[in-house]
């Protein structure tokens, strides 16, 4: 344990000991290169987890996915009763693309100052984890650990391409281009790469090791939180999917890329699609559903940043969040317009008996979504909700290959994909055609399944939906995301010491 919080200090306060003239300052200690910490398969182990463990920072240090994948939307709308005293208007000026105004916020402004939301320009904290997969990689490669068999080293190694091609999926989704690398140790300077062409080369890189992770793990508290080739496989899929709509003239590709992999997962049987009623297994985590999860256990004291930085933190409060004097309204709701169209009147769907209370089209405070309300039922009074933050699962990697298949005109085998989602919800099969209606359908079915997972905006951003009024509350001109209005801003010092950068040209206005 003191070697892994050695371990994580060190990447963390690099800059401080290092100066700010490295490029990224994310070059470890040389006392890290490898003389130190590979040496025997614990070490190894350890190292591995401790690249989960600086993900797990990164993402949880801000509101990310909450903010980056549902609030930019406006499909959430801010409370208008509150009575613990904070500001929550960020809720609406992220609704209207406002970014500027919440990344430089003043201090002073309760939770704008408590979700910390300047990280969201941040990056560095990604390449931390970027790098330490580097490092992982090259010293397996460089070195015979004793105890550590061939197929572990490759176990290892996928690893490491996962979490990297992961870090990089998310850094791209946030801020376009990127720097890419794959090199341990990395110093010098960098322009950034095209994202498609970052894309790609981590779909080549997942490609040609997924083989080399295992389907499922003996061991439970390993099952989604380590990677697993259906992890992988799932990636891909998303991967693709984000290039299809940034890269039309190979979209094709992408699409049958999506595909195999898709048939590759679902053929494996290696997960499963829960029953609806065992929803709070699912979103507790480790399920066998899950194929990604960021792993949060309040029996630990573990949150995710400060915690405040859930999902569920947004549309949930008393009594699944505690103190009652402080909690008695949601901080949002989610736009009851939006649901009702979702969720047209008459047609049953057992999402919304497992997954709203009453209030469902509340429009105010009293809103609850009770996706992840598994810490009620514990009757644990000293934390607010206790679920994982689902990155990837069955079910989202079900549907987006029901969505390929439909782009390539398999429209038999997208319904069938369709249908097993909306068995699984207990709402009315689909009986429509194929083409646009079907498309329309997939996506409908992946807005209602994966809601409040914060996979929304950037399913808008791909698809091209972000420019329409029906799925998005203020929706993006053509002129606006052709300039990169569907990204945020990044940091200044992000040209520290590196002629080749540039910023994010949108928000230089």
């Amino acid at each position: 344990m003191f070697r892994r919080i050695l371990y994580i200090t060190a990447l963390l306060t690099l800059p401080a000991l290092h100066g700010c003239k490295k490029f990224l300052d994310v070059k470890p200690l040389d006392r890290l290169s490898g003389n130190a910490f590979f040496q025997t398969p614990e070490d190894v182990e350890q190292n591995a987890w401790d690249i989960y463990g600086l993900f797990r920072d990164a993402t949880g240090s801000c509101p990310l996915f909450a903010a980056a994948g549902e609030l930019r939307a406006g499909m959430l709308g801010e409370s208008p009763q509150k009575n613990d005293g904070n500001d929550r208007t960020f809720i609406g000026v992220i609704a209207q693309n406002d970014l500027m105004n919440v990344v430089y916020t003043p201090s002073g402004k309760g939770f704008w100052d408590i979700f910390r939301f300047n990280r969201m320009m941040d990056w560095k904290p990604y390449y931390r984890i970027i790098q330490a997969s580097n490092i992982l990689h090259y010293e397996l490669t460089r070195r015979e650990i004793p105890g550590l068999s061939p197929d572990d080293v490759r176990k290892y190694q996928a690893e490491a391409v996962f979490m990297r091609c992961l870090t990089y999926f998310i850094m791209v989704r946030i801020w376009g281009d990127v720097p890419y690398f794959t090199t341990a140790y990395h110093e010098t300077p960098l322009p950034r790469e095209k994202m498609t062409v970052v894309v790609n080369k981590c779909i080549e890189e997942l490609n040609a090791v997924k083989d080399d992770l295992p389907w499922t793990f003996t061991d439970p508290a390993f099952r989604g939180a380590r990677a697993s080739r259906g992890a992988a496989l799932a990636l891909i899929m998303e991967l693709s999917m984000w290039n299809a709509g940034f890269d039309k003239a190979n979209a094709r590709k992408y699409y049958e890329g999506t595909a195999a992999a898709g048939k590759e997962l679902e053929e494996s049987d290696a997960y499963r699609l829960l029953p609806i009623e065992e929803s709070f297994t699912i979103f507790k985590g480790r399920s066998e559903e899950s194929l990604f999860d960021i792993v949060i256990n309040s029996n630990y004291g573990e949150t995710l940043g400060e915690k405040w930085n859930d999902l569920s933190e947004f549309v949930t409060h008393w009594p699944y969040k505690r103190p009652a004097a402080t909690h008695q309204y949601s901080f949002a709701f989610i736009r009851a317009e939006h649901l009702r169209r979702l969720y047209p009147a008459g047609v049953p769907d057992a999402r919304t008996e497992m997954w709203f209370d009453a209030q469902m089209y509340a429009n105010d405070g009293t809103f609850l979504f009770l996706k992840y309300s598994s810490v009620h039922e514990q009757g644990n009074a000293d934390v607010n909700v206790d679920n994982d933050l689902i990155i990837l699962r069955y079910a989202g990697a079900i549907l987006i290959y029901a969505e390929a298949l439909a782009e390539i005109g398999e429209d038999d085998e997208a319904i069938r994909l369709l249908n097993l989602i909306r068995a699984r919800a207990r709402t009315a099969l689909y009986q429509g055609g194929g083409g646009p209606q079907l498309k329309e359908a997939v996506f409908a079915e992946r807005v209602k399944e994966l809601m409040m997972e914060g996979h929304y905006y950037f399913d808008l951003v791909r698809t091209g939906r972000v420019m329409s009024s029906q799925w998005c509350f203020y929706p993006l001109t053509q002129a606006q995301f052709e300039n990169g209005g569907w990204t945020w801003p990044l940091s200044p010092a992000a040209l520290d010491n590196n002629p080749y950068m540039q910023l994010n040209n949108y928000w230089l206005r």
